[in-house]
């Protein structure tokens, strides 16, 4: 009975596992388990479009070609031990090895018509051989997996025929089947092998990290470094020393020589994230590094060379930070030399599940959580969220919904959109309700991300300062909880 809910169970963690790379290994140990052996060694010969695979635990084994080859002829399980076996070629391998039996059954996939793969276990000289009971419950075994791969090899080629449907396209760690992402690609392919720089456009959480490492893992530089910095989270005494390096002795602090990040990509790529958020005195030496293309370490005159790709990314509005004389313009037309705007998550909805399927199959590896799927209700609600934070936020609410969910399955609520759907059901009557919501919002993001400076806020919006303080007075709307320290003010006084 013991045995037979082992087997039960041992199915059941078989059929959670849904692609054929998965599952393989995974029928090596059970059959491991099940059938108690010291080694096993699952292998399966490629077919011209897949590549062979083996699966051996432990990861060095040494079978028997003669077991091997008479379990293929005779298209069943096979079993010899080390006293009733008559085959010398196998007594051989039994004796030299140390084992007192072998089992080795065929093993087929969809792939393989003519030439099959095997599974081999043996057992070692010290533990009882396998009987032939044993030998009846591994041909029963091997028959089942066999089933389930084909269902596994099955699902996959229905899913790669169906993403060829959908369009679905992977691009390093990024995967899209919307026509504007799949636009924004062709587009970027052209500039992969060309040095000019380039700067990424977007709002805050759209993935221009992710886009810029994949232009660099395309082109030339692919094999030099990536190095990314953000320059709004640089305190403004320090940037000119991250970005350039300094010498020993040249500030307080300064107890060794240190490379900077243009020195650290030699070769390379260095991102400057949030290239918007440079302090207007470090604009100008950084135009003048992209000019000369040599640095100066802080404390040091000598002038080093650098060989660097720039790519940039902000989700400033430079056009209008150049206008409010926030931006310098002269290096607004360096680093503009080719734009790449990243749409926001809300216009490209059908790249959200493609995303959020992606987010689930790699936390849910990382928290040991397993295989979890959304439910319908949760990709409807997904759909139907305008998604403020992009794909950061998604990622987010996807990890905190891997803790909450229970039995595999992702629902609104563990999401946190299902009182967002309720919200959405409760709909603005008049046409000026409407625009208020929107106003609202919109301008809550930019106080946020502006922490409450106007006049960023509306170089964000796209505005100017005044009529941002105007809108903000029809909506008794306050900066000051938008700025940096206030809260903890508030709470001191309290």
């Amino acid at each position: 009975m013991q045995a037979a809910s082992e087997l039960l169970d041992a199915l059941a963690q078989l059929l959670d596992e849904s692609t054929p790379q998965e599952l393989l290994p995974i029928i090596a140990k059970v059959a491991s388990q099940v059938l108690g052996a010291d080694a096993v060694v699952l292998e399966l010969p490629g077919d011209g479009t897949s590549d062979s695979l083996r699966v051996s635990f432990p990861t060095s084994v040494s079978i028997s070609s003669s077991a091997v080859r008479r379990a293929r002829e005779e298209k069943k399980a096979i079993l010899w031990n080390q006293l009733f076996n008559t085959e010398t070629d196998v007594s051989k391998s039994i004796l030299q090895n140390k084992l007192t039996s072998i089992m080795v059954a065929p093993f087929r996939t969809p792939n393989m018509d003519i030439v099959s793969g095997f599974l081999y276990l043996q057992r070692e000289s010290r533990i009882e051989p396998f009987t032939e009971d044993d030998s009846k419950l591994f041909d029963k075994f091997v028959s089942v997996c066999e089933k389930i791969a084909y269902s596994a090899y099955d699902r996959q080629a229905d899913k790669e025929s169906l993403n060829v449907l959908r369009g679905v396209t992977r691009k390093g760690s990024m995967v899209y089947a919307s026509g504007a992402m799949a636009k924004l690609v062709s587009m970027a392919q052209k500039l992969i092998s060309l040095p000019v720089p380039v700067i990424i456009r977007g709002e805050t959480g759209t993935g221009k990290e992710v886009f810029a490492r994949w232009l660099h893992s395309q082109g030339p530089r692919a094999d030099k470094p990536f190095v990314a910095i953000n320059c709004g989270a640089i305190p403004e005494n320090l940037i000119e020393s991250i970005l350039f390096g300094h010498v020993k002795g040249s500030f307080t602090g300064a107890i060794d020589t240190r490379k900077g990040v243009f020195e650290e990509a030699e070769g390379g790529t260095l991102f400057l994230d949030e290239i918007g958020e440079l302090p207007m005195n470090m604009q100008v030496k950084l135009l003048r590094v992209l000019q000369e293309k040599h640095i100066t370490r802080v404390g040091d005159n000598r002038e080093i060379p650098v060989n660097v790709r720039i790519i940039s990314a902000t989700h400033v509005n430079l056009e209008e930070a150049v206008k409010a004389k926030l931006f310098r313009e002269d290096l607004y037309f360096r680093i503009q030399v080719m734009p790449i705007s990243i749409p926001p998550l809300r216009e490209r909805a059908q790249d959200s599940i493609l995303l959020a399927e992606d987010f689930l199959k790699r936390y849910g590896a990382e928290y040991g959580r397993g295989k979890f799927c959304l439910s319908r209700a949760a990709e409807k609600a997904i759909l139907g969220y305008s998604w403020p934070g992009n794909v950061r936020e998604l990622e987010n609410r996807i990890q905190k919904a891997l803790i909450q969910a229970d039995r595999g399955i992702v629902q609104p609520k563990d999401l946190g959109l299902d009182k967002l759907q309720e919200q959405a059901k409760i709909s603005p009557r008049t046409l000026k309700e409407s625009r208020e919501i929107s106003d609202r919002f919109v301008i809550d993001a930019a106080l946020r991300d502006a922490t409450g400076n106007l006049t960023l806020a509306a170089t964000i919006l796209g505005i100017d300062r005044k009529v941002l303080r105007d809108i903000m007075r029809r909506l008794e709307m306050k900066r000051d909880p938008y700025r940096k320290g206030y809260l903890n003010k508030t709470d001191a006084k309290n």
